[in-house]
């Protein structure tokens, strides 16, 4: 959709955010000199767009794309309850990076469901400042903002890993991991339960079982069961676990995901 794709900015600009700890801390924390209200008030169709601490290029040139999609529908865009841009240093430079959910900081008054994307959730993206320019680097899948975490403490200007865990729960039985890769992040790799699942280079797609199959809590034959399923019942295929001949599969949205041996499915397609 339209909506999802933001524009980049190259306008000259010095990021300046109140934050409550130092520079590389490795968890978000909320942006509080970003003003999304604000912003959205500076849109029109004769207004400067001019960036400055409180509205950076990124948002808005996002909040510009969002308010031409609700306008599409006839809706009002307006700030979300708890509209908030977060940040974070991920290669501890000392500059800060944003991290913003679009689903998270509008509404669309009159068609509210317009910037859903259903139970998956919208991506959080990650925004840097390279160059003079704003510029996208990952498109991050996670519960909850503080569930996102730079790991490690590089040397100066170098990318950390990305570590996406759980909103709510410990301990945290599923970790997705995000690794620099020319010039943005891409999604690497899963440790469930402690078992690594290969994401980046594993077949994809959706399947059906081709036998009565017992969904598994890891990558092993006597291992937990979660669910039993029915041959013919369609499953994703995640990733592959990385030390076994399994995948790593979810049979629905709302399901819990599991491992079944690869004999147990037909051709993806």
């Amino acid at each position: 959709m339209a909506h999802r794709t933001l524009l980049v900015c190259v306008l000259g600009f010095t990021s300046i955010v109140a934050w409550a700890a130092s520079p590389s801390s490795s968890t978000p924390k909320a942006a509080i000199a970003i003003d999304v209200g604000r912003c959205l008030q500076g849109l029109g169709p004769n207004s400067k767009k001019k960036e400055d601490a409180r509205c950076p290029g990124f948002l808005i040139d996002a909040l510009e794309e969002a308010e031409r999609t609700c306008g599409d529908v006839n809706g009002k865009l307006a700030p979300a309850a708890a509209a908030r841009v977060w940040s974070i240093d991920v290669n501890a430079d000392g500059h800060v990076e944003y991290l913003v959910n679009l689903e998270e900081i509008v509404d669309c008054q009159g068609a509210p469901s317009v910037f859903s994307c259903g139970s998956l959730g919208c991506p959080t993206l990650l925004y840097e400042r390279h160059r003079g320019a704003w510029q996208l680097i990952a498109e991050i899948y996670a519960d909850a903002m503080e569930s996102i975490e730079a790991l490690g403490s590089p040397a100066t200007g170098q990318h950390r890993e990305l570590r996406v865990g759980c909103q709510g729960e410990n301990p945290c039985h599923e970790y997705w991991f995000y690794e620099w890769r020319v010039g943005q992040y891409e999604r690497e790799r899963i440790e469930v339960h402690g078992f690594g699942v290969n994401f980046s280079t594993s077949l994809h797609g959706l399947v059906k079982l081709v036998d009565a199959t017992a969904l598994l809590a890891s990558p092993s034959a006597d291992a937990p069961v979660i669910q039993r399923y029915d041959a013919d019942t369609e499953v994703a295929i995640v990733g592959t676990a990385e030390k076994a001949d399994y995948y790593y599969v979810s049979p629905c949205n709302a399901c819990e995901s599991g491992f079944v041996p690869k004999s147990a499915i037909g051709n993806p397609h």
